[in-house]
Formats: C-alpha cells, sequence, structure tokens
C-alpha cells in the first residue's frame, strides 16, 4: 500500500513540476501574456481578493468588496484603526509618509476629508473667514516668559498672515518629547520609563496628538501625524532629531501650513490646573512662541507669534479660560522652520490623560478658525 501511494505523490509532483516548467516558459517566450498577468495580479491584490480568499478559507465567511469610502479609499474619513493602536506605533523607517499612503487617525498616514471645509472662490473665502481682531483683544492676551524684546501685539494680532489655502496636508503634528506623559489615572495607567514620562504611545502625548489629529479630519483639516519617538533614547537630542523630522515633511508637502509642536507641561510638581465647562474638565492649553534673542537664526519669530496671537484669540472667542499666559521664549524650538510654527503645551503634569484628550475638539475648533483667516 505504502510503495502504491508514494508512487502516486511521485507522479503528481512530476506533473505538477512540468506544468510550472511549461507555464514559466510560456510566460518567459510571451511578454505581453507576462504583463497582462502582472496587471491583473495587481489590481486582484489592490481590489481585497487575496484577503477575502484567506478570510473564506479561514473562516467560511464571504467577505464583501470594499465600498466606496472605506479603507482603500484615500478620500475616506473612516479611522480604519483605533487611536493609539499598537499596530501602528512604529513609523516607516523611509521618513514622511508618500501621498498614496491610506489615511488612517494616529499613524503618519494623511487624514484626508471627504469634503473639504473650505471656500473655493475669493468671495467666499472673505465671508468665511473669523471677524476681524480687534486691539481689545491684543490687549486681553498676557505674556510670561524670559525674553525681553518687547513686541506690538495690536500689530500683530492685526497683521494678515497670508497662508493661502494650497490643496494637501495643512497641518503637521510632531512631538519633540513624545515621551511626556500625564498623572495616572483609572483605565489610564501606564509602567513609566521616568518621572511623568512612557513609551505607552496610548498613554502618552502622542495619545493626544492623535485626538487633535481625528478632530481636525472632522472639520476638514487634511493632517500628518508623526507618532514616532524624538526623545528616545537621547532625552537631549529631541529637538535636533524632530528638527530632520520636520524638514523632511516640508520638503515633501510643501503644502504644510502649520508645524504644531505638541506637549505636555513638564512640571516637576504634579500642579493639576483645569477648566470647567458644561460639566466637562479639560485641560489648559499654553502657547510657546520663540525668539532669536538667544543667538539662534529665528527669522520667523514674529510671524510665529502673530500666528500665536490670533489663535489664542480665537481661543479666547470659543472657551475663555482656555488658553493660559502665552510664553515668550528666549530659544528658537525648531520655529524657524516655517511662519506658522507653534508649541502647544496641553495639560501638566498633574492633570489626567482624559482631561487632555477633553481639549482637543476645542484647539483643532481654534486651528480650523485660524486656517481660514487672511
Amino acid at each position: 500500500m505504502y510503495p502504491i501511494l508514494y508512487r502516486r505523490k511521485t507522479r503528481t509532483r512530476y506533473f505538477a513540476a512540468l506544468l510550472l516548467l511549461a507555464l514559466g516558459l510560456r510566460l518567459f517566450c510571451q511578454p505581453e501574456l507576462r504583463q497582462t498577468l502582472l496587471e491583473r495580479s495587481r489590481a486582484a491584490l489592490s481590489g481585497g481578493a487575496l484577503f477575502r480568499a484567506a478570510l473564506f478559507l479561514e473562516t467560511g465567511l464571504r467577505a464583501e468588496p470594499a465600498p466606496a469610502g472605506s479603507l482603500s479609499d484615500p478620500s475616506s474619513t473612516e479611522d480604519p484603526d483605533p487611536v493609539g493602536s499598537d499596530a501602528l506605533i512604529a513609523p516607516p523607517s523611509s521618513g514622511p509618509p508618500s501621498a498614496e499612503d491610506t489615511p488612517s487617525v494616529g499613524s503618519d498616514a494623511l487624514i484626508a476629508p471627504t469634503s473639504s471645509a473650505f471656500p473655493a472662490t475669493a468671495e467666499a473665502e472673505a465671508a468665511d473667514a473669523p471677524a476681524p481682531f480687534t486691539a481689545a483683544e491684543a490687549e486681553a492676551i498676557r505674556f510670561r516668559g524670559n525674553c525681553d524684546y518687547e513686541a506690538d501685539k495690536t500689530a500683530l494680532l492685526l497683521r494678515p498672515l497670508g497662508w493661502g489655502r494650497a490643496e494637501g496636508p495643512r497641518v503637521l503634528i510632531i512631538h519633540s518629547h513624545s515621551c511626556e506623559a500625564y498623572t495616572q489615572s483609572e483605565g489610564h495607567t501606564y509602567i513609566p520609563d521616568a518621572n511623568y514620562r512612557t513609551l505607552d504611545q496610548e498613554n502618552s502625548v502622542i495619545a493626544v496628538g492623535d485626538a487633535l489629529a481625528e478632530a481636525l479630519g472632522d472639520l476638514g483639516v487634511k493632517v500628518l501625524h508623526d507618532r514616532s519617538y524624538n526623545d528616545y533614547p537621547s532625552y537631549n537630542s529631541s529637538y535636533s532629531v524632530a528638527r530632520e523630522k520636520i524638514q523632511d515633511y516640508l520638503d515633501q508637502y510643501p503644502s504644510l501650513t502649520m508645524v504644531i509642536d505638541l506637549h505636555r507641561d513638564a512640571l516637576d510638581e504634579p500642579v493639576r490646573e483645569t477648566v470647567e465647562w458644561e460639566g466637562q474638565t479639560l485641560a489648559p492649553l499654553m502657547l510657546v512662541v520663540g525668539t532669536d534673542e538667544g543667538g539662534l537664526h529665528h527669522p520667523h519669530w514674529e510671524d510665529n507669534l502673530s500666528c500665536a496671537l490670533k489663535l489664542q484669540a480665537l481661543g479666547n472667542r470659543l472657551l475663555p479660560g482656555l488658553f493660559k499666559k502665552l510664553s515668550f521664549r528666549r530659544e528658537r524650538f525648531n520655529e524657524d522652520l516655517t511662519p506658522g510654527s507653534l508649541i502647544v503645551e496641553v495639560g501638566s503634569t498633574g492633570n489626567t490623560l482624559p482631561e487632555a484628550l477633553a481639549s482637543m475638539p476645542w484647539l483643532a475648533r481654534c486651528v480650523a478658525e485660524l486656517l481660514r483667516c487672511p
């Protein structure tokens, strides 16, 4: 019996080898057939045929082809991956994502809204812009920090941005201090890497960036979110590492208007400040604007300050008390790379992650309004 089975298996393998050889010779001799087969294979793979076949073999279930607006459709705002998913922790090693990457909140990919929230014509743009700023709004914004420069808040607030509305991603969210974390709370515990720092992206400031990216996408703003570690393993090199990445994104995406470096305020003691709104507890926000007073070249510090003043004025209109005093500093903080660069501190060590997350829809509304300013 066993010799018979062995001979049958041998004959089967022999005929299979002959068929593969014949197919290989035919493909080699007929380039047009080879090209056709390659194109059909690509089409099948892009359509999800391989996935559906594997699903059927594994479970017996038949998956329908993905409709328009699903994961395979770059115009979708659906979130195919949960915010902070472990599957998206490691960004591509090749640098910034390409424009063809699949949209996914919480990844390095472009979030492409289903429809633009911005008008197409000049008349519509003028009607859509926020109400003009006033000198009283400028005087209401208070400064803190170590910079000795005298800035004309009123002139900078009233000065037009002149950003325009280019097609493509408008906002880059990055974290120079990616491992910053908050006071642990129920449902949001983590293993500390250091004091109020963790490599757990679901409980660090990266999760706050995920929430901001999602909220901006819901408002029609195209966003890039860099979720990579910039302060690990070397904290002292964090701004240098982030600087290279920001420059790479700017080179690849000329449409980028704003670069938001999202942080958690680095207070040694866990001081908890909150903003209450209709029963909801939010972490306050603080804008940080650097200058060239420390000796580093920074041609855009007045542009950055103009941008920050407008953003804070919009926040004061929307929810008074959301923004703390604007931090005006001697250091540069990579903000020289664009006229729209800002550091945004979301809460401090005394706040919890849910409080920081609750502030992101408000910040997103302010940013979306700022992008409409002339």
